[in-house]
């Protein structure tokens, strides 16, 4: 299949990902948040406007209601993070890494991330200030994105520093533009054209330094 982006570093695949899995090459990391399925649980959470209206997170977005399928990729044979893991029938896990999003205007105090890597219970801390110049300064343009340092940091933290990763449920890209910053080879899969358009222009910024 045809890339819908490729510039030697970054490959972006606009499809179904159990259509175009099939056909990659082997990756060292599969990085990925899929879909829950809990958009129906969370229609409480909700963000109130100063004329009193309120509305559903994540631009008027509701979450997906149908679980993501990942059978496929724990059945590949590489690192994988999965982030909310917690949600799917997975094997038991020695690491998890945990996202403590330090506050209080979220649907849950944090979120668990399955591996199928050795280690101990890892936690990245986010301050009620982290929290907030994340989202004043970094506005989200798809209803589940994560910051971009909590997925630089999961990429840090995968053994036999990866050096190219899979996104199979790429949303807006994140994943794909922690590597790029990291210099890191990366594939993402999204079936909607417009994240894909997103991802694209996420990733034509200027790289950071660390």
């Amino acid at each position: 299949m045809k890339p819908y982006y490729d510039d030697g570093q970054i490959t972006i695949y606009h499809g179904n990902c159990r259509d175009i899995l099939p056909t990659l090459n082997p990756v060292d990391l599969v990085l990925t948040d899929p879909p829950y399925g809990i958009g129906d649980k969370w229609t409480h959470s909700v963000m109130i406007g100063k004329n009193g209206a309120s509305r559903l997170w994540g631009q008027g977005e509701t979450w997906d209601d149908e679980p993501a399928d990942i059978v496929s990729l724990i059945n590949l044979d590489c690192h994988i993070c999965i982030w909310g893991g917690n949600y799917f029938t997975l094997p038991p896990a020695r690491q998890w890494l945990i996202w403590d999003k330090g506050q209080i205007f979220s649907g849950s105090d944090a979120e668990l991330a399955w591996t199928n890597w050795p280690g101990t219970v890892r936690i990245y801390r986010m301050t009620r200030i982290d929290a907030f110049v994340n989202k004043a300064t970094q506005r989200k343009t798809h209803p589940t994105e994560k910051p971009l340092g909590l997925m630089r940091w999961c990429i840090s933290l995968a053994p036999n520093q990866p050096q190219t990763i899979l996104d199979p449920f790429m949303g807006s890209g994140t994943t794909l533009r922690a590597a790029k910053d990291l210099g890191r080879k990366a594939i993402g899969i999204e079936i909607e054209e417009r994240y894909c358009e997103i991802a694209v222009k996420r990733l034509a910024q200027e790289v950071l330094a660390f």
